[in-house]
């Protein structure tokens, strides 16, 4: 059986992969800190598996152990999402240690731990396998109080290139995907920010003003993101590697 390792797996744009996956048969290690959100989409019944690694994706060494745990029970996965995130928005002049310290952590250091433990198991399996990296379109764009994220998120696009050079001789491809704004639980709570300095606290006027920007005229579903992550892991998309793919309803094109 298939089997693929998904960090970040609990809310939002993971929870939809963990249940695409899922609901084509294949086994899904979920590496997160919650437990009880995990524990729900397993008893939600699917054709595949759902197994939950409590995992602090800041610490290498829990990475390593988390990975070597699913192995064991699974096997080397053939697919991984590196999806594990935070964004907290905040003026240049606002910005404090301990929050860049932990977007840095999470979401750039914790991705370049994941791949490395995972990448090492399908290198040693010799079957090849996907690995899909959560890019942003702020890898592409700037947008307000995001100088960290951003540059993380542009950080981790750069890897899904160098990446897919170093593990292409191994036949494994990595790709990073670049949604515009998803409608999920950490954006919810990012758009309280924008709704606070800009829209009196109005947070569904701040909603309403984000959709207007993107040509497509509304926000992502996780849903939508999580068909891209499947696709970029099947082999119909056999012939990419490398690509930094944008999935925000025409932002970047503009």
């Amino acid at each position: 059986m298939a089997s693929v390792f998904i960090t970040g797996g609990a809310t939002g744009i993971g929870a939809a992969s963990v249940r695409k996956f899922a609901a084509n048969g294949f086994d899904v290690a979920v590496f997160d800190i919650n437990a009880q959100a995990v524990a729900d989409l397993a008893h939600e019944g699917h054709s595949g598996s759902i197994t939950y690694f409590e995992t602090d994706v800041r610490q290498r060494s829990a990475v390593r152990q988390s990975i070597a745990a699913a192995a064991e029970q699974l096997g080397a996965p053939t697919a991984l999402f590196v999806n594990a995130g935070i964004q907290k928005l905040a003026g240049i002049f606002e910005m404090e240690d301990e929050d860049i310290d932990a977007i840095i952590d999470i979401n750039l250091k914790g991705a370049l731990y994941t791949v490395a433990e995972a990448a090492a198991l399908m290198r040693d399996a010799g079957n090849g396998g996907t690995i899909v990296l959560m890019a942003s379109d702020q890898a592409l764009i700037g947008k307000e109080g995001s100088i960290v994220y951003g540059a993380t998120k542009g950080a981790v696009a750069q890897m899904a290139k160098s990446l897919s050079m170093a593990l292409v001789e191994y036949g494994i491809r990595v790709n990073a995907v670049c949604p515009a704004t998803v409608k999920t639980p950490l954006t919810d709570q990012v758009f309280q920010w924008i709704a606070d300095k800009h829209f009196s606290g109005d947070k569904d006027a701040a909603w309403a003003a984000e959709a207007k920007t993107l040509p497509i005229g509304r926000v992502a579903a996780p849903e939508e993101i999580a068909e891209v992550v499947y696709f970029l892991s099947q082999p119909t998309s056999s012939f990419m590697t490398g690509a930094v793919v944008p999935v925000d309803g025409g932002l970047t094109a503009q």
